[in-house]
């Protein structure tokens, strides 16, 4: 009994190494970055750094509103257009890096934000446009 439930759980831990080496890990870093526009990513990449980090700190947010028991859609409101503000900061600076777009800015692609998951932004909260402001 104990010998089968150790090969077991080696033979998961390798299909799960396996797995991750064989997708490439989790995607490239600035470290990771070769070829014609390498040092112009990792240049875009440091001066983009506070402009992602405030980004985080303001998804983090939004998940900790929605978590309360009785969320305030006033300030989900206001950091939606602020997160939305912060995307836009991030387009404008990859077009006057002169780095190729590929995808940034766009809905579809691969993931949960494409292919057959494409249909899921349609009610995610974080990916809708926050309401015009009133006057």
């Amino acid at each position: 009994m104990k010998k089968s439930l150790v090969a077991l759980t080696v033979v998961a831990a390798l299909a799960i190494t396996g797995s991750a080496f064989a997708r490439g890990g989790m995607g490239m870093g600035p470290g990771m970055v070769s070829g014609p526009y390498a040092e112009q990513y990792k240049k875009f990449a440091a001066e983009t750094l506070p402009i992602r980090q405030e980004m985080m700190n303001k998804h983090f947010e939004l998940q900790k509103e929605y978590l309360q028991e009785k969320p305030n859609s006033d300030k989900i409101t206001k950091l939606q257009g602020e997160v939305a503000e912060l995307r836009k900061k991030m387009i404008d600076a990859r077009t006057k890096s002169g780095l190729p777009m590929g995808k940034m800015g766009k809905r579809g692609g691969k993931g949960m934000r494409g292919g057959m998951m494409g249909g899921m932004t349609q009610d995610c909260p974080l990916m809708t446009a926050p309401p015009p402001a009133s006057k």
